[in-house]
């Protein structure tokens, strides 16, 4: 995702990795914090990969280069904007794959484990809902109001763990058999 945000600013105009990671971070209203290294790897992978090029360096010799999208990157980019998001997460979701685990292993507590996650979700709800309205740019509100529906999905399906426990629906998980 960090090389298409990269793509994306450069298409406007050659930049500096010190100005991407800055007006990336701003346009996300802080959300998203960086750090260089992610962003000079990637503008070297990018490089590698003919997307960017240098358009210039400094010559007060720190090296500092300002990188320009080619034509290569803005089809890419272009691409990256026609496919949808895929969402493989729900199936690899770390909280049900502790719980599976935690019942193989017949070391945790499902009960105990939802508990935990429903508090940390509220709390991150909490943490999100008092952002609303104070973040002054329409698209970061509409992320956040994003990540807030998202979190009460969330809520609704802890609840539904929570209810399939309760009436035994849930058992220790089989482990699948391999035949070599």
């Amino acid at each position: 995702m960090l090389k298409f945000a990269l793509l994306g600013l450069l298409a406007q105009d050659p930049k500096h990795g010190y100005d991407l990671k800055n007006e990336l971070e701003q346009a996300l209203g802080g959300h998203w914090e960086i750090n260089f290294g992610q962003i000079y790897t990637t503008l070297a992978r990018l490089e590698r990969d003919e997307l960017v090029r240098v358009a210039a360096e400094d010559r007060d010799g720190r090296g500092k280069k300002t990188y320009r999208i080619t034509a290569a990157g803005r089809k890419d980019l272009a691409a990256w904007f026609e496919e949808p998001v895929e969402k493989p997460r729900q199936l690899r979701d770390e909280f049900f794959i502790k719980w599976i685990v935690g019942k193989l292993a017949g070391q945790s507590d499902p009960m105990r484990i939802i508990d935990r996650q429903r508090q940390a979700y509220l709390t991150q709800l909490r943490d999100l809902t008092a952002l609303t309205g104070r973040a002054g740019d329409p698209n970061v509100e509409l992320m956040v109001e994003g990540a807030i529906l998202h979190l009460q999905a969330d809520l609704r399906w802890l609840d539904l763990c929570e209810e399939r426990l309760e009436r035994g629906e849930l058992e220790k998980p089989r482990a699948a058999i391999r035949k070599e």
